[in-house]
């Protein structure tokens, strides 16, 4: 695919439609329905993407909801947002323990790749990634360090692979029942912003 890709902020009035659109999965040969971690990723940016990013400015948290668009349409989008370090899990404040006063945290908190892009070696999904750590050092003018987080659903070897292209590190797994009940592991990746 050749079509040129245009990243920008996602707008309430204007894009609330082209999201409710937005395609990241399908169900796979022999079966009635998308994988489930693919299901939710699509259905949070179809319904509820733009009004979490919105709330989470409001709060003061900085969320983001970024798109790309090419002639279809949108083609891939991502959000993060700052996070608060005392909500932690146990294990994940630990990982983060020694952070100092000009460090912040951010969640990549979502990112999907149009189901026209599959197939194509991960090209948009790794200019999707390279776009939201752009996004996320400007988000923070002030940060001496960034320590960038997002979560990965124990079955999603795709993402997984995409993160560890990118140099994150995996800090806990996610663990299926009936072993376990937290599906998403916990992955970092520290960014010290151009000086």
């Amino acid at each position: 695919m050749t079509d040129t890709i245009h990243w920008r902020e996602a707008e309430k009035k204007r894009d609330t439609l082209s999201l409710r659109g937005f395609t990241c999965t399908t169900p796979r040969e022999g079966r009635a329905a998308p994988p489930l971690h693919e299901d939710q990723v699509q259905r949070y940016f179809r319904h509820h993407a733009i009004a979490a990013a919105n709330r989470s400015r409001d709060q003061g948290k900085g969320g983001r909801l970024m798109i790309a668009e090419d002639s279809q349409g949108i083609a891939a989008a991502y959000t993060h947002q700052r996070l608060d370090p005392a909500s932690f899990p146990t294990k994940l404040a630990l990982a983060l323990d020694f952070m100092g006063v000009q460090e912040v945290v951010r969640e990549l908190c979502f990112l999907a790749v149009a189901t026209r892009y599959r197939n194509n070696g991960g090209a948009l999904a790794d200019e999707a990634v390279t776009e939201a750590l752009y996004d996320i050092v400007d988000c923070e003018p002030e940060a001496e360090r960034i320590y960038v987080l997002g979560q990965v659903d124990y079955n999603n070897k795709a993402s997984m692979k995409m993160l560890e292209r990118f140099d994150f590190l995996q800090l806990t797994q996610g663990v299926p029942p009936p072993t376990g009940d937290q599906r998403l592991g916990w992955w970092l990746r520290i960014v010290d912003p151009p000086r």
